[in-house]
């Protein structure tokens, strides 16, 4: 059974996801959890509050989904496979209504609400390291070779699935999503070390 302040954010998620910070207002939190105003006030101080808590529990079901997608991958190698299908989960199955909750906050936000867009930026930076420290574990295990620079390549698999899932949503099509991929997975083959 889910606390009342679990209620709301959970709702509030995924209202703040699709209609974004200034498009959110109390009343559609009122309608969602099915509160008055001095219900959502008992548990947050304000809506800056809530967008917070929100983002946070989005954030935490996007890093749930890694660890299980992850879990039972032993190689660096399996582990960087695994990281990219997590990935392409995404489209099918977001966390969240709206699509991804950190492209979202951080477009919403930027030069609007600079808390949030703090928010967005410490959580892209954390899955990039994420992937970094996946693929720096491979170089020095010898499944990769040593010249790949893991923060590049980080870079490239992150920027590269957010791009494919922008595109697949706007254009309803899972096609960039497959093609991005399949060269990232190839890419990765071809930096392994047999």
């Amino acid at each position: 059974m889910l606390s009342t302040k679990e209620h709301i954010i959970i709702q509030s998620a995924a209202l703040f996801n699709t209609k974004g910070y200034n498009g959110c207002s109390l009343q559609d939190i009122m309608e969602a959890t099915g509160l008055k105003k001095g219900g959502i006030y008992n548990h947050f101080k304000n809506k800056d509050e809530i967008a917070f808590e929100s983002f946070d529990y989005s954030f935490n079901l996007i890093k749930k989904r890694f660890k299980e997608g992850l879990e039972n991958c032993n190689s660096s190698f399996e582990k960087i496979m695994g990281i990219i299908t997590v990935f392409e989960s995404f489209h099918a199955n977001p966390v969240t209504l709206g699509g991804c909750p950190i492209f979202n906050t951080a477009v919403d936000s930027t030069g609007i609400h600079p808390s949030l867009t703090e928010k967005a930026r410490a959580a892209i930076n954390h899955l990039k390291r994420y992937i970094e420290i996946k693929i720096d574990e491979g170089i020095e295990s010898g499944e990769f070779s040593a010249h790949i620079k893991s923060e590049e390549l980080s870079t490239l698999i992150l920027t590269s699935m957010e791009g494919a899932l922008i595109m697949a949503r706007v254009n309803n099509d899972v096609g960039p999503v497959n093609t991005v991929v399949k060269h990232l997975k190839n890419q990765m083959k071809s930096n392994a070390i047999a």
